[in-house]
């Protein structure tokens, strides 16, 4: 519990230590996707106007660099979309991959889980991605959720608050 403890609290300082600054917001999702479809994973993103916002860009670069890897390795590829409501502004990332059974999903976002149970560092990671993720989009005042598609597949909704 305090390795756990200690390592989101490093997550978080780390959040607030970052000054913010007004950025496209678009445009960083669109650098990451970008960055990765180099690297040859599957991630794409759809068109979007420039979209500022105030944040902590090289946070949430990093949580949204999680989630698009997540989606890229677990559900075979990764589709990014950004658009603005009156209220927030809505990231999603799409994957085609399994799913999460419902019962886990509420679990996911704990420190150390894993879905994949095998424990193998080849198939999974620490289980600390999305409990980091987390815990940047909350420090944005926004809310990060995870729900299996209708049609197969995962979405990871992050609505960061105007």
């Amino acid at each position: 519990d305090e390795m756990i403890g200690t390592t989101l609290a490093f997550a978080r300082d780390e959040v607030r230590a970052e000054p913010r600054r007004r950025v496209d917001v678009a445009a960083l999702l669109e650098s990451v996707v970008d960055d990765m479809a180099d690297a040859g994973l599957p991630v794409t993103m759809q068109p979007a106007a420039p979209l500022t916002y105030e944040c902590q860009p090289g946070a949430l670069k990093r949580a949204l660099s999680n989630l698009l890897d997540n989606a890229a390795k677990y559900g075979k590829r990764a589709q990014a979309a950004i658009t603005p409501t009156a209220k927030a502004i809505e990231i999603t990332i799409d994957d085609e991959g399994p799913g999460i059974p419902e019962a886990e999903l509420p679990r996911v976002f704990q420190p150390f889980y894993r879905v994949e149970e095998s424990r193998s560092r080849d198939t999974g990671g620490t289980g600390l991605g999305l409990a980091i993720a987390q815990s940047i989009v909350q420090a944005h005042g926004g809310e990060l959720t995870l729900a299996n598609r209708p049609g197969g597949g995962l979405r990871a909704s992050i609505k960061l608050p105007l």
